[in-house]
């Protein structure tokens, strides 16, 4: 029995030597950034396709972002996205200039979403009008998530 209580009280000092050691969880999106953005929008079949993004803006109206798309038939796979973009707030609406889409021949996509924290559920032509016009699809066709977050 002595062996067990050395072995729970290394234990117990190993939990708080660690707890200790860990500070609150943060998120840095780099010097001056102000909202980050998850968009992801599916159109499910064989013909369907999808556009996976994350945006970062900063303070100075620039920002980066990153992701894939792909239409299915021809590529059947997913290329990815990635660049700089600029961005105004106007009228509580996020205007995101920049975004390729390079799955679908280097289609610009411009991003339009509330500047409100949050998550939203939409369909896909809400999220990516561009690719929606483009494309012939719909309002109310696939759908789409958007994460608006600081």
């Amino acid at each position: 029995m002595p062996h067990a209580r050395v072995f729970l009280a290394l234990g117990a000092a190993l939990l708080a030597s660690l707890a200790l050691g860990v500070g609150a969880a943060s998120a840095d999106y780099g010097q001056g950034a102000v909202y980050q953005l998850e968009l992801s929008g599916n159109i499910p079949g064989r013909q369907g396709g999808g556009i996976w993004l994350w945006i970062e803006l900063n303070a100075n109206h620039t920002g980066d972002y990153e992701g894939a798309d792909c239409g299915r038939g021809a590529a059947e796979h997913a290329v990815p996205d990635q660049g700089q973009v600029t961005w105004t707030d106007s009228n509580g609406m996020l205007q995101i200039e920049g975004v390729v889409l390079n799955g679908l021949g280097g289609l610009p996509e411009p991003i339009a979403v509330s500047d409100s924290y949050g998550h939203e559920t939409t369909d896909f032509a809400t999220a990516f009008p561009a690719v929606a016009g483009l494309l012939g699809i719909p309002s109310g066709v696939g759908f789409a998530q958007i994460q608006v977050a600081p």
